[in-house]
């Protein structure tokens, strides 16, 4: 075939996806992927984004390009599909009070991991579930429909219903 197709096909795999992210809450809470250029970065700067709360393991935060001067950050290393270890209540209260922290003090707010799927869009169903005073199940639906990638682990919902229902 003169690798047709096999030269089509293998380009369109060299191609970095597109920087894309999402408001959950509108100026408030964006969610998406670790920002891998400074042009990612400059995207996020002019939509207002004043704060960064990492999901990344740090040997994952190497693909993310340096943010800029003056961005508030924090980081808390959270389990993916991958199973680094288990994800332990206290880790995830922890992620959570460190996420609503800045959501308090530097919003616009943005949660990443590093596909912007499942470790950020937990925190974020957790932080909707609060701000918006929703069941777990309709901030779920929420943070979908503002975020179609997003796509939590369910035994990470669950661990986030548990502390939903101790905390009540």
């Amino acid at each position: 075939m003169n690798g047709g197709l096999a030269t089509l096909f293998g380009f369109w795999r060299r191609q970095p996806a597109p920087f894309r992210f999402s408001w959950v809450l509108q100026q408030e809470l964006a969610i998406g992927p670790i920002p891998r250029s400074a042009g990612d970065w400059a995207l996020l700067e002019r939509a207002g984004i004043r704060s960064r709360f990492s999901c990344c393991y740090l040997e994952e935060e190497v693909e993310c390009c340096p943010a800029p001067p003056g961005l508030r950050e924090k980081r808390c290393s959270l389990p993916d599909h991958r199973d680094q270890e288990p994800l332990r209540a206290e880790h995830l209260r922890e992620a959570i009070n460190e996420a609503r922290w800045l959501l308090s003090n530097a919003k616009p707010l943005y949660l990443h991991c590093l596909a912007g799927q499942e470790r950020s869009a937990l925190l974020a169903v957790a932080l909707v579930k609060e701000q918006r005073n929703l069941s777990l199940l309709d901030a779920l639906l929420w943070v979908r429909r503002t975020h179609p990638p997003a796509s939590p682990l369910y035994r990470h919902l669950e661990l986030l219903e548990t502390l939903s229902q101790e905390s009540n």
